[in-house]
């Protein structure tokens, strides 16, 4: 009754007058109302009202009230904080009322100008007020399509016309300032794609700003646990919606109607597609999804779904919410105050809305040095730059600015409220990022979906999510679950329980079963249990009532027969239509509960066909119309008693379909929108899907898999985001690994509290121990959120009271107990049994007992390190005994050494061995580390490391470059051309330095099959030369591609098989380039003349002209020299040591032959014996000397006009370039 009351008083109100209130409704939640406050003084604000207690209103309920609105009045904000104490007991239409009544005093007396105009209208717009207001009204009701309807605004209108009229003059000076912010991305280190328009008159702009991951200083902890890769790019895309704006324009216009939108994601290329952008900024995921169909699964393959260029991270929501709604807000508060971005997030909570103050400069003073002390960070160069503060005069450039707010909040997303984004304080940094202790936020983070993303989560770590669930069904059915998702509003079917036991749960019986028609005092509510007609054919239900007691979408329960041993068939069904009210139509999936075959619950599978007669196909099947009792999901889970709330929890996840299912509905939802469960509305309940939710975001540590679990294919293994190289040795197979990245971070920062308070009593060569422990696996649930005690006692203490711990795995298999009772029916893992492996500091005189057993009174001393999931389907088999280490055996380099007193074995006897990354908060106590302190998210300095350095830089698109180097126009100012010349060689000394990089950090290759030696040439005998000044946009452009593409085949191939090099160090100049030519056929006259003569290799000097594509390179020997052809020589070498090929001349050339393809052919012709074979001019060490540069134009010249070929017309530029250490030398 109480929540029909209050779904009536929801009605009244939005049927009452309210003065300054429209738009009264209800929100996603029950209990959760939504309407929108006017004024004429000032901005609507949109407020939310959550009833805490809906099942005792109005007397018993309290409100939580609050702003929904972005940046709030303080007025506004601080009278609904006030407001709330006083608000219980109260009908919402009085509230409301009240509320009004507070707010219009409120906002006429604090209505006064701010004095950072961050969200006000500026002067200009003051005709088109009203016009606004009603605008603003209208979105008001429909949050979803708020980007869109805003460009219906009058002032945008005329704003997009404007762009169309622009002249010839603005054009061009607006496409320099585009090219411009553009170009000061690039050379912050960020790479740009333009996805659509980017010019002066384009309505509609995306631009794709990325930076590779590995160059954002993160640890490899944190890119495991935020699912990125090293070798990912993570890309901020920004759209312009009006067209382009500056910087300028940006800061005088209202941060609200800007017209800009951001997305973050990841990308495997260094920018997305143009329609994959657009679907990031499209709203289907807020659409209704197409329907789950398995057999469509062969439309766009695994591959291809894999090969798709933008992904949402973890964080993206919450992200993407902060960057729209508050990053250009903020952008004005620093570019008024001079403000960093942390201050200015205070300024803005603290000034927004309220009158301009005598202290405000003595605020800002105090916020300027907190900004100094805390935006100061040990993280990559590129994102410790500030374009604000670092850009002295000159135009600022946004989209910079907007690529350094996003790395920086990506990077230090721990140190801030996912939903506020308020800075959290704590000394320990988790590895992934929380809520702030705000109420508001909590509920937030579980209900609202700003936590962790469930489908994200099921995709990337299945098992994960499966042993998550394991613990939880397990606990509630063991009558162990401590804590409970209070707080969430979880409407549920009313229940009873039949019996209170320790084992099994208590049993799940729905009120409306145990309701006999004589009695109603068995404790159900009479008025919410229905007797039915029920339709298993049809799925539609026949009330006898005559008010309709539910509405679309609710949820209900059915109960099929009155047997009193709790056996009746239930079924779970969403209501789909009312409009036929006493009939109402069920979904057409019936969702049972899925339970094993000892389950305490309804276990009976859900109606089929088989339910009712088969009749011939032309018909359909018969209505059959059966007595039933019907149950509508209208409990409020808060005010359950224990034992109900157990075995409604047991309850929601037998409704939940199998990780596998879900899987396998995210997999196919994501070929078309962003995946949510929330749209498989027939299938998962509100209440199911909250729990879900809730068992994924209240655990805080981060557990990953590091082992392959039964069943899962090689394929799926491959893709998965295991790690084995984490796994611990000598464990037996029938035990899959999990490990703790990092456990709750409360529990890690005691930890290391205790390290550091037993630092003097440690042996600093064994800091810590490890050991097993054993524990059934209804404990594990509230054990890897809350860590280990010992407040019940459970086996006996025969040693003490603490925790028991064992170094011998056969101990802790008797203590893990096999499983009694159920497993979550939707499981795959299957888990019989589950043991740890712990971290102990290491201080036995000061445990309670150390032999036999370690008993450790000090909760605080040990942290989970490693899991050990016992499972059903595995096949029992233990460590080969030949290859296993003794005792004798040095530990792994790679693997803790343990202390040889307190050694943990395992079941074959034999010791563990534990990786490094299992002790990193222990790392730093040890006197063999070699590494820095330990820091749990961030490497210092490194840029390029772990996997990340075996990557090259993405190849860039030609007309991302050549949108970079050109300005537009043919003439351009000094500081434009100067600009351009930068970044070109930017461009250049980026994929120098990156192959450069990545090939020094690779393991050392095998012994080569040549006798030439890479790397041995000696520079200065070379003739360099000097950066060309016909160099061009266009030339530097292909070139630059041309030396990357090369470098990476130099790389992949072995020496041998390759023939020629190009030493790195040598390419000081991209328009130069020193070839060596090398293993050449032993048979050939050619190599055995370089053996007598001590050399290996034939060394190439290829130039390039400023015409380069489109005209060819010249390619002459620099040394030896060879027999000229009137003496007997051959190889198509001239007498002047320049190549005789027709590729290489105007006749024969093409722009899209690469520079791989003319070495093969020059080493080909080298080596060809028709006529002639090559031959050195002089036999031996001695009389070896170069070919001059001018001799070889000349020669070049000559073999042209001999066999009428066309010389490349930039060809006399070649003479004209100084060079250095150019002479005919003897060698």
């Amino acid at each position: 009754m109480a929540r029909k009351a209050f779904l009536a008083d929801v009605v009244a109100a939005s049927e009452k007058n309210i003065p300054n209130v429209v738009s009264i409704s209800r929100g996603d939640d029950d209990g959760d109302v939504n309407f929108c406050y006017i004024h004429e003084t000032a901005e609507p604000v949109e407020i939310g009202l959550l009833a805490m207690d809906i099942s005792e209103y109005p007397s018993g309920n309290t409100y939580m009230i609050f702003a929904k609105s972005d940046g709030a009045p303080e007025a506004v904000t601080s009278t609904l904080n006030q407001l709330a104490p006083s608000s219980a007991g109260m009908r919402l239409p009085d509230l409301i009322s009240n509320i009004s009544q507070k707010l219009q005093k409120a906002v006429a007396t604090g209505a006064r100008n701010n004095p950072v105009p961050i969200d006000d209208e500026d002067d200009e717009m003051e005709d088109a007020e009203d016009e606004e207001s009603e605008d603003e009204l209208d979105f008001s009701d429909q949050d979803e399509d708020f980007l869109d309807d805003r460009m219906n605004f009058t002032h945008e209108k005329a704003l997009s016309s404007s762009r169309i009229k622009l002249g010839p003059e603005a054009i061009a000076q607006l496409d320099r300032r585009i090219r411009s912010d553009a170009r000061a991305v690039r050379l912050a280190g960020f790479k740009i794609g333009v996805l659509s328009g980017m010019t002066a008159e384009a309505q509609s702009s995306i631009l794709s700003i990325s930076i590779l991951a590995a160059k954002l200083g993160l640890s490899e902890e944190a890119m495991q646990a935020w699912d990125i890769e090293p070798q990912q790019y993570v890309v901020l895309l920004v759209r312009y919606c009006e067209g382009y704006k500056t910087f300028e324009n940006i800061i005088a216009e209202p941060a609200k109607h800007s017209g800009i939108e951001c997305r973050v994601g990841v990308s495997n290329n260094y920018k997305p597609t143009n329609t994959e952008a657009l679907s990031a900024f499209s709203d289907t995921n807020k659409a209704g999804a197409k329907p789950f169909n398995r057999e469509s699964e062969h439309s766009i393959s695994k591959a291809d779904q894999d090969m798709a260029g933008f992904f949402n991270i973890f964080i993206s929501s919450s992200l993407n919410e902060f960057i729209n709604t508050k990053m250009i807000s903020l952008l004005k508060i620093r570019n008024a105050t001079g403000l960093g971005w942390e201050a200015a997030k205070t300024y803005f909570d603290q000034r927004q809305g309220r009158p301009l103050e005598h202290n405000a400069d003595i605020l800002s003073e105090n916020l300027m040095n907190a900004t100094s002390q805390s935006e100061t960070r040990n993280i990559s160069d590129v994102l410790t730059s500030d374009h604000l503060t670092d850009k002295v005069g000159g135009e600022l450039s946004f989209p910079l600015i907007a690529a350094q707010f996003a790395s920086m909040y990506l990077v230090r997303c721990t140190e801030f409220c996912l939903v506020c984004h308020d800075k959290i304080t704590g000394e320990f940094e988790a590895l992934k990022p929380y809520v702030c202790s705000k109420p508001l936020c909590l509920y937030q983070y579980m209900s609202l979906g700003f936590g962790p993303s469930v489908e994200h989560e099921i995709q990337t770590q299945p098992y994960c999510v499966d042993l998550l669930l394991n613990f939880c069904y397990t606990s509630a059915w063991a009558n162990r679950i401590r804590e409970f998702p209070i707080g969430m509003s979880l409407s549920v079917p009313e229940v009873m329980t039949a019996s209170v036991s320790v084992m099994p749960v208590t049993k799940w019986v729905p009120a409306a079963n145990l309701l006999a028609p004589s009695s109603s005092s068995t404790g159900g509510d009479s008025s919410n249990i229905f007797e039915i007609k029920f339709d298993a054919a049809r799925h539609e239900v026949v009330f006898d009532v005559t008010q309709k007691p539910v509405r679309e979408g609710d949820w209900v329960c059915i109960m099929l027969g009155h047997s009193s041993d709790n056996t009746n068939k239930i079924l779970h069904f969403r209501v789909a239509d009312t409009s036929f009210f006493p009939t109402i139509k069920l979904s057409d999936t019936a969702v049972t509960q899925m339970s094993t075959s000892n389950a305490a619950v309804g276990t009976q599978p859900a109606l089929t066909p088989t339910d009712v007669p088969t009749t011939p196909d032309t018909t359909p099947p018969p209505s059959v119309l059966q007595p039933a009792r019907l149950c509508i999901y209208n409990q409020n889970f808060d005010d359950m008693s224990e034992d109900q709330k157990r075995a409604t929890i047991v309850m929601l996840l037998e409704t939940l379909p199998s990780i596998k299912d879900m899987r396998e509905y995210i997999d196919e939802q994501s070929k078309s929108q962003e995946p949510s469960l929330r749209n498989w509305k027939d299938r998962i309940s509100p209440a199911a899907l909250g729990l879900l939710r809730w068992v994924i975001a209240s655990n805080r540590s981060c557990l990953i898999q590091v082992d392959k679990c039964p069943g899962q294919s090689d394929g799926a293994f491959a893709k998965s985001k295991t790690r084995p190289e984490q796994k611990v040795s000598q464990i037996a197979d029938n035990w899959v690994q999990f490990r703790f990245a990092q456990g709750a971070p409360d529990k890690e920062q005691r930890f290391l509290g205790a390290l550091k308070a037993q630092q003097n009593q440690l042996n600093p060569k064994y800091p810590t121990m490890f050991a097993f422990h054993g524990s059934p696996i209804h404990n594990w649930h509230s054990i890897i959120r809350h860590g280990l005690d010992f407040k019940d006692t459970l086996h006996g203490r025969a040693y003490g009271h603490g925790v028991y711990h064992a170094q011998d795995q056969n101990v802790s298999c008797g203590y893990s107990q096999p499983r009694v009772g159920n497993i979550w029916p939707g499981s795959e893992l299957k888990a019989t049994s589950v043991m740890s492996i712990n971290e102990i500091i290491n201080c036995p005189a000061q445990f309670v007992s150390s032999s036999p057993y370690i008993v450790v009174q000090h909760i605080d001393w040990i942290q989970c390190r490693y899991l050990l999931v016992q499972v059903e389907d595995a096949i029992v088999t233990t460590p080969n005994p030949t290859t296993m280490e003794d005792d004798n055996t040095p530990p792994s380099l790679d693997n803790i050494e343990q202390d040889p007193k307190y050694t943990a074995r395992a079941i074959n006897k034999k010791a563990i061995g534990i990786p490094k990354c299992a002790a990193t908060v222990s790392r730093a106590f040890r006197t063999d580390n070699n590494h820095d302190s330990p820091s749990t998210k961030k490497r210092k300095g490194q840029l390029l490391g772990g996997r990340g350095s075996e990557i090259i830089s993405e190849e860039e698109d030609i007309e991302d470059i050549q949108f970079l180097l050109s300005d537009g126009e043919n003439g351009g100012s000094s500081e434009r051309d100067f600009e351009i010349m930068s970044v070109s060689q930017s461009l250049f000394c980026e994929y120098h330095t990156e192959i450069y990089c990545s090939s020094s950090t690779h393991k050392k290759p095998e012994a080569p099959k040549t006798d030439f030696v890479p790397g041995s040439l000696d520079q200065s005998s070379l003739p360099m030369l000097d950066s060309p000044a016909y160099a061009t946009p266009s030339a530097t452009m292909r070139l630059n591609r041309e030396l990357q593409s090369i470098l990476k085949v130099q790389r992949s191939t072995p020496l041998h098989e390759l023939g020629w090099y190009i030493d790195e160090s040598l390419v000081d100049n991209i328009y130069q380039w020193i070839v060596e030519l090398h293993s050449f056929d032993p048979s050939l006259p050619l190599s055995k003349d370089l053996k007598e003569a001590g050399m290996t290799s034939v060394v190439l000097e290829i130039r390039f002209g400023k015409d380069y594509p489109h005209s060819p390179p010249f390619v002459r020997v620099v040394r030896p020299r060879f027999l000229p052809f009137m003496s007997g020589g051959g190889g198509h070498v001239t007498a002047g040591g320049a190549l005789c090929m027709e590729l290489l001349t105007n006749s024969g050339w093409s722009a899209v032959s690469s520079i791989e393809s003319v070495l093969l052919q020059v080493r080909l012709a080298l080596m060809s014996t028709d006529p002639k074979p090559a031959r050195l001019q002089h036999r031996g060490k001695s009389n070896q000397r170069d070919y001059g540069t001018q001799e070889a134009m000349d020669a070049f010249i000559r073999a042209c006009r001999a066999h009428g070929w066309e010389v490349p017309t930039d060809f006399q530029q070649f003479a004209q370039l100084p060079s250095t250490n150019e002479s005919s030398r003897e060698l």
